[in-house]
């Protein structure tokens, strides 16, 4: 099962798989829940992203 959530609530990253950032329309960013590094305050990628 499929389910796609927009949202600006970091709460929600703890109920998903995959993270895709959109920007001007355009998928700019995509990540797995395992390669992001939740800080207070902003996301950031393990990967260096």
């Amino acid at each position: 099962m499929t389910i796609i959530t927009a949202t600006h609530d970091m709460k929600m990253l703890d109920a998903s798989d995959r993270v895709v950032w959109i920007t001007d329309g355009q998928v700019s960013r995509i990540e797995s829940r395992e390669e992001l590094e939740i800080q207070v305050g902003g996301i950031e990628s393990r990967s260096g992203k």
